[in-house]
């Protein structure tokens, strides 16, 4: 009898690994290959105008991370549009969630308008934010003239081209967070909250000691995948500033698609996607550790 229970257990398990065989070869194929070869070239000096093969060059596309200043301003602007991003898109989001959630009537409505920025592709709104922003046509200059101030040149100016993307980014991805929270919200046990108004506690009391500790697991969730969409966005800078002017808004996406398609240097733009693939690995960590942290206590 264990002989048979065993066979039927081993055949299972044959049948198991080979259904998941193709979508582990497929995986293995698009990321882990692609990733092994993007860290050998790392190490290598390989050029897209050169006829001859990739030399091993050691550490020195790294240390040229370090000593070129171009590329170390694109590390620090990653780092301020990300957390500049994350934060904006965080409280819009929660804000937007908790106004939603004490509407009875017609907050399906509400959920679908505040979720169709996020379906549209970088692309698209990076180029629809562009016309809005258009210093002589756009209608951000035109509402700004009609209370009074005068026209910005929002993607002209070093001054104010963060701002454009952070705007155009927040309008996209604050929807992400605001659809997750308001499930949390929608999804809380009413028990607390009604012993907590016997208790004679307000709305904002009941907010801070019993909906945000409850929802913060779902918003942790949330900031680490804006945090990995923003630090690795290319597709809304690139069609809305082009990383300029200058490198003012060029982060290290935009930077290595400047290395390797502009000044074909294939190696220096392997290096700095690993720098950035391990930066992003080590954030993701930490604000997971920490969540899972505070859930224990």
């Amino acid at each position: 009898m264990r002989t048979r229970v065993h066979n039927l257990q081993r055949k299972e398990n044959r049948l198991m690994f080979g259904m998941l065989a193709p979508s582990v070869l497929v995986v293995f194929a698009i990321s882990i290959v692609p990733l092994a070869y993007t860290f050998y070239l790392s190490f290598c000096n390989y050029s897209l105008v050169s006829s001859g093969p990739a030399s091993f060059t050691g550490l020195q596309n790294y240390l040229k991370l370090f000593q070129d200043e171009t590329i170390r301003n694109s590390i620090l602007v990653t780092f301020q549009y990300t957390i500049l991003s994350v934060i904006f898109s965080t409280l819009v989001g929660v804000g937007l969630a908790i106004v939603v959630n004490q509407i009875k009537i017609g907050k399906s409505f509400f959920r679908v308008v505040f979720f169709v920025p996020m379906m549209l592709s970088g692309v698209v709104v990076g180029v629809l934010w562009r016309f809005l922003f258009n210093t002589d046509l756009g209608v951000v200059n035109y509402l700004l003239e009609v209370i009074g101030l005068s026209r910005v040149n929002w993607t002209g100016s070093a001054q104010t081209a963060m701002a454009s993307i952070l705007i155009a980014d927040v309008w996209q991805w604050s929807s992400y967070t605001f659809i997750n929270t308001l499930a949390a919200l929608e999804a809380l046990n009413p028990e607390p909250l009604e012993a907590a108004s016997v208790d004679g506690a307000n709305s904002v009391q009941k907010f801070f000691y019993i909906k945000l500790p409850s929802i913060m697991p779902v918003i942790a969730v949330s900031i680490v995948f804006r945090t990995i969409w923003a630090f690795r966005s290319f597709d809304l800078i690139y069609s809305l500033t082009s990383g300029g002017p200058g490198t003012s808004t060029t982060t290290m996406a935009i930077e290595i698609y400047k290395l390797a398609f502009n000044q074909y240097d294939i190696g220096a733009s392997s290096a700095l996607s690993i720098l950035m693939f391990l930066l992003l690995t080590g954030i993701s960590m930490i604000i997971l550790w920490n969540t899972m942290k505070g859930d224990k206590k």
